[in-house]
């Protein structure tokens, strides 16, 4: 994990983080990496096998939930205002239940939006499985062959398909396998009872020697993110803003049936928005990165803000996300931000620089 002094990089920053080049090379030579995710998983049952029921779930969130069995999808759900108050990974894990993931640090945040909202006649049932549940992830070139190392189960393209979740085994323990990833490499989420994480990592471990896998914290899976333009509930998601300000705008059907913000959300539409996020590059970097509520200059002028930023070691660039005018969010756009008091020129870039086409998450 990544040392620093004061605000700056420390001397050894390129051989901390990511390991520094041997770490994008590691990624980019076909190895895995693993990490630990501590994240709020909690299960929706509708007791009453009627179809009618879920209607709740689709209320709260502005996409459509997936229909099929086994099916994942990312779903927002927004406050009253229109604004992004939540996000979820959601599963359908049966025809009446739903499994649901956010992130670890807004479970009371997102516990208390659900039961607010949640009908008291008992039709659905709440179960918070985030002390019981555990996430390891899997994610690299390579994890499909670490995965059939430590699986008896196929994991491959055509039966184990982006944006789906199967029931397997990792050496003696039962894992729910989520084909999802925040850093947009080819992998899989191990969703397990938390008294089998020991033995699933240390499976892990022991079949990926060969591998060069190892371990990576927040710090890289930040860099990780960044580069692939996602998102994060608090920097970029946010009351704040809206879905659309966000980018959010694939995940937002306003065209399926009333869910929670939508008036809200029509009439900001309508009165026009004031932000757009952008992806950018920041140059000639010689210190420290972006790291957030930075201002963006266009001719002297404030246009905007950073959400977030770090140094993006697959793509050798420093990367920033943040909120412009509207009328500025054009690629190739010249600005300038300012980091710990200098004025840096940075550059927008198109969404999702590394990847674009998300054909590392869908080999």
């Amino acid at each position: 994990m990544l040392l620093t002094k004061l605000f700056g990089k420390a001397k050894n920053y390129t051989s901390d983080i990511l390991d520094s080049k041997s770490k994008q090379q590691r990624l980019d030579t076909c190895k895995s990496c693993s990490k630990y995710r501590k994240d709020f998983a909690f299960l929706l049952i509708f007791k009453k096998k009627n179809i009618t029921r879920e209607e709740f779930l689709d209320y709260l969130v502005a996409n459509k939930l997936p229909k099929k069995i086994g099916r994942i999808g990312l779903c927002h759900a927004l406050n009253t205002k229109g604004g992004v108050h939540s996000e979820f990974t959601i599963m359908r894990e049966a025809p009446d239940s739903f499994y649901l993931v956010s992130a670890g640090a807004n479970q009371r945040l997102d516990h208390d939006w659900i039961q607010k909202w949640m009908p008291n006649d008992g039709t659905v049932q709440f179960e918070n499985l985030t002390n019981s549940m555990g996430v390891l992830v899997v994610s690299g070139p390579k994890a499909r062959e670490l995965m059939t190392r430590v699986s008896s189960d196929d994991f491959s393209g055509e039966n184990f398909k982006w944006l789906s979740a199967k029931n397997v085994n990792v050496g003696n323990a039962p894992v729910n396998a989520m084909r999802v990833n925040f850093v947009g490499e080819l992998g899989w989420e191990l969703h397990h009872p938390i008294e089998y994480q020991n033995h699933i990592f240390d499976k892990l471990m022991e079949a990926g020697k060969d591998l060069g896998l190892k371990p990576y914290g927040i710090r890289a899976m930040n860099s990780l993110r960044l580069e692939k333009s996602y998102k994060l509930v608090g920097t970029e998601l946010s009351i704040e803003y809206s879905p659309y300000e966000s980018g959010l705008d694939r995940f937002i059907h306003p065209n399926k049936g009333n869910f929670i913000g939508l008036e809200a959300l029509n009439k900001w539409r309508e009165k026009g928005f004031s932000n757009q996020l952008v992806t950018l590059e920041v140059h000639n970097i010689d210190d420290a990165d972006v790291l957030g509520n930075n201002p963006i200059y266009d001719n002297g002028k404030v246009i905007g803000r950073a959400t977030g930023g770090d140094f993006g070691f697959r793509l050798g660039k420093s990367i920033a996300l943040g909120m412009v005018k509207p009328e500025i969010a054009t690629p190739g756009q010249k600005l300038k931000i300012d980091i710990l008091g200098k004025m840096y020129d940075c550059t927008i870039l198109e969404e999702s620089p590394y990847d674009p086409e998300n054909n590392l998450l869908r080999a």
